[in-house]
């Protein structure tokens, strides 16, 4: 926190921080419903879902690839998926790495958008703001929070400020 704002910067930094912990929270939660080792397959969690993006595609290339190459792996695709979510969770949960945390949900966030927008009941404003959240922390890092990088004092890759 910004010491030189006073007393008005603890409810932003509460505030921001408060976001990004349920956001990273959100993002762990996700494999209870796809929890491994079988992620709910073949015909719940991960399976269905994988079949609704195939079968309600938004982008008829992305379903191909997900009928090619996903589906056959979808055990392999359920790990990926679930270290991806819990990376990200983790990450976002503590304030540790926070802009890769951050730039990992932004596309998996669009990865989701793109899968799932087009399935009849979905909607995209979801989708969309689970995007910018994650955006958010991709671009803001944990600047003006309470996280693991600014106690550990890690800085920003691109601005050289303890911005992490």
């Amino acid at each position: 926190m910004n010491k030189n704002r006073g007393r008005g910067a603890a409810l932003p930094t509460l505030g921001l921080t408060s976001v990004r912990v349920i956001l990273g929270i959100w993002w762990i939660s996700q494999f209870t419903w796809k929890p491994p080792p079988t992620f709910g397959c073949p015909n719940a969690g991960f399976c269905l879902w994988l079949n609704k993006e195939i079968q309600y595609p938004l982008i008829p290339l992305y379903a191909d690839i997900l009928r090619v190459v996903v589906q056959p792996n979808a055990y392999l695709f359920g790990w990926l998926t679930f270290l991806v979510e819990t990376v990200t969770g983790l990450s976002l949960a503590l304030g540790f790495f926070t802009r890769l945390g951050g730039a990992i949900g932004t596309l998996w966030s669009l990865n989701l958008l793109i899968g799932l927008v087009a399935v009849p009941g979905e909607t995209s404003w979801y989708y969309i703001a689970t995007l910018l959240l994650n955006w958010l922390y991709f671009t803001i890092g944990s600047r003006d929070q309470i996280s693991l990088d600014r106690t550990l004092g890690l800085h920003s890759w691109w601005t050289g400020r303890d911005t992490s």
